[in-house]
């Protein structure tokens, strides 16, 4: 039986279109499924991840295309392809190395079946994923992979690790990158990305987030617990107890090494993987030289607060109980952090009304700091998306004024000229923008608009075949291209 429908749950032993025949459901998350799979092709075993809400444009849901033409790696997944199931074009599909395994939270949860009960052990796997990272971030355009946790991790035979699932991944200087929105990825996170609002940076600010969540990894991975039990505590950077305060057999320089990856700075952590590489491998003998005592699993009580409340409700796209959650906290405590989850959620329910009346009402220009930072720039979109231009200018200045120029803002900016019909300013802001961090796929299909509208089609055509050689499998795209070739433009 063929699946026709994007809203047909897949079962096994059925064709996925023209490419592939399911034979095991190897995951089912709240964002899609993962399948091992026959291509039909060649017969190949592949693992298939298909998005379960296909309502999205094909770039969102397009995860780890920077993948798609590196070189293997013994400890990443490999990303074969990605795309729209042909014939009918409706499910997506990311195709990937099928790697027998478990991830390594499952594994760390066989503690008691003495799985990872020896430093040994646990170091030669986490020396695996700082391979990997170590890899991507070496790369001629650097990967920052964004998710780094044992959920991510996957451990096959012989402890061969391999690092997967890269919907957080991004290159240096994106303008948008994918939200977050799981709880347990924010236990991971940095400070400064735990948001649950965007992840994008330079890549030294993007590969310093990876170190703290390295950190992270390592300290769970030798003590059982995590350093923060909810993402308030993340967000703020509250204090945890040492490593050693809790594994006693743990030594001084393996307990450095973690807390100066955690750092609340990020100037303060290891510059890069190498750096942290080489603090490793010294550590590690020193552990190792020390007596061999088992690692055991952790029996304290998990904390939750009103934060992991409003990342659960997130996670289930349940927007107005998060936004409720934060709001009531905002209203108790005027804590910033919740006033930011409180109008995010908001901006995702797409209540913007509400959002101006409660961005109206506690919005204070006069405030630093990373919340009202990107309240700000919540705000900004927020009234783009209302067509208010007059705010927009002023929030657009007060963000230059506070946080400084940065590629987001420009771009924002160039979204305003766009709204605004004034195109040769929108063009000029975007070819700036393309100049200084080229063959951006959301850059090039805004100046492909804008020339549309400026009917520069000789102009439209040349970004088009751009921005076609920089994304593979663009269904828009392509009927872009057929238009313009029905027309005589191609």
């Amino acid at each position: 039986m063929n699946i026709k429908s994007a809203h047909f749950l897949p079962g096994t032993n059925k064709r996925l279109g023209d490419k592939y025949l399911l034979l095991e459901c190897l995951g089912d998350g709240s964002h899609g499924w993962v399948w091992r799979a026959e291509r039909l092709i060649d017969s190949e075993i592949v693992a298939v991840k298909i998005p379960k809400d296909l309502t999205k444009d094909d770039r969102l849901l397009a995860e780890g295309k920077e993948l798609l033409t590196i070189d293997a790696h013994p400890n990443i997944v490999r990303i074969f392809d990605m795309g729209r199931i042909p014939p009918e074009n409706e499910w997506f599909f990311i195709e990937m190395e099928y790697f027998p395994s478990q991830s390594l939270a499952q594994k760390l949860e066989q503690r008691n079946q003495h799985f990872g009960n020896t430093f040994e052990r646990l170091f030669g796997m986490y020396a695996q994923v700082l391979e990997a990272v170590g890899f991507l971030a070496a790369l001629p355009t650097p990967i920052s992979h964004g998710d780094i946790k044992p959920h991510n991790i996957l451990v096959g035979a012989a402890d061969l690790v391999k690092l997967t699932d890269f919907g957080s991944s991004a290159l240096p200087e994106e303008i948008y990158v994918r939200t977050r929105e799981n709880g347990g990825t924010v236990l991971y996170a940095a400070p400064e990305f735990s948001d649950s609002v965007s992840r994008k940076g330079s890549f030294e600010e993007l590969l310093r987030g990876d170190i703290y969540s390295l950190g992270v990894l390592l300290y769970q991975l030798l003590t059982g617990q995590l350093p923060h039990d909810t993402p308030s505590q993340v967000r703020r950077h509250a204090p945890f107890k040492r490593p050693s305060e809790i594994n006693a057999n743990i030594v001084a320089s393996v307990d450095e090494l973690i807390l100066r990856c955690m750092a609340r700075e990020p100037s303060d952590r290891y510059p890069d993987i190498e750096t942290l590489r080489s603090a490793f491998e010294l550590a590690r003998q020193h552990q190792l030289n020390n007596p061999q005592y088992a690692i055991s699993s952790s029996s304290g009580l998990v904390i939750t607060d009103w934060s992991t409340s409003v990342i659960n409700a997130l996670e289930a796209q349940d927007y107005l109980k998060a936004a409720k959650i934060a709001g009531a906290e905002f209203a108790r405590t005027h804590d910033f952090g919740a006033l930011l989850q409180h109008l995010n959620s908001l901006y995702r329910a797409n209540r913007l009304f509400e959002f101006e009346e409660t961005f109206d009402r506690e919005y204070k220009s006069n405030i630093e700091g990373a919340d009202i930072k990107a309240i700000r720039l919540l705000a900004i979109k927020a009234f783009l998306s209302l067509r208010k231009t007059d705010r927009v200018k002023m929030l657009l200045q007060e963000a230059i004024a506070f946080d400084g120029e940065s590629l987001e803002l420009d771009f924002l900016l160039a979204t305003l000229f766009g709204l605004e019909a004034n195109f040769p300013a929108a063009r000029e802001a975007l070819e700036i923008i393309n100049r200084k961090s080229p063959s951006k796929p959301q850059v090039l299909i805004r100046l492909i608009q804008v020339c549309e509208q400026m009917r520069d089609y000789p102009a439209s055509v040349g970004y088009l075949k751009h921005a076609l050689r920089v994304t593979r499998e663009s269904t828009e795209l392509e009927a872009k291209r057929q238009r313009y070739q029905d027309l005589g433009l191609w």
